[in-house]
């Protein structure tokens, strides 16, 4: 479990770092081309086409990220008028089921992927392979399984905030 931890610490700090990375080149790539058509009358169509792409594993990492803390979308108005034993268990049928879709979007995602790297299909403007793009889908979601059974572990430990004392989520650990 620490070493699972341990991994998952790593790597949600290397999702944060791709996060910001990814944010900044959007930011940049997007600004270029605004400026591309309304300061030099050009359109930089290639642009368009890495904004959209690249915003996709920007989704799918965040949402992985949110999975980790448990921050995703959810109706949290059985969970929190349930016993910690209810969270559990309800934290267990959440993570299959999620665990499950998530599964299959992946699995979906990676066949067109190689369908995709199969046929030879290239991006209409930067003519890179659309598979390179294409692969966001299946590498979100495996890190939202990831992120999932890493929040169900902290349930189960109770380490996770939800299973904290309402009156105590407040109040700061001392410091070692």
């Amino acid at each position: 479990m620490k070493v699972y931890k341990k991994i998952m610490d790593i790597l949600g700090y290397v999702e944060s770092a791709m996060q910001v990375i990814i944010g900044i080149v959007i930011t940049v790539v997007a600004f270029a081309n605004v400026l591309a058509r309304y300061v030099f009358h050009s359109k930089l169509a290639y642009t368009e086409e890495l904004v959209v792409n690249i915003f996709v594993l920007m989704i799918m990492c965040g949402c992985a990220l949110c999975a980790r803390d448990g921050s995703l979308i959810s109706l949290s108005l059985v969970f929190d008028s349930v016993g910690k034993t209810g969270k559990k268990v309800i934290g267990v049928i959440f993570t299959v089921v999620s665990c499950i879709f998530y599964g299959v979007l992946g699995w979906t995602g990676w066949e067109k992927v190689l369908v995709l790297f199969k046929q030879g299909k290239l991006t209409a403007s930067l003519l890179i392979p659309e598979g390179l793009f294409m692969a966001a889908i299946p590498l979100g979601c495996l890190l939202l399984i990831l992120h999932s059974v890493e929040y169900l572990l902290a349930i189960l430990t109770e380490q996770a905030s939800c299973m904290k004392d309402p009156k105590e989520k407040g109040k700061e650990e001392p410091a070692e």
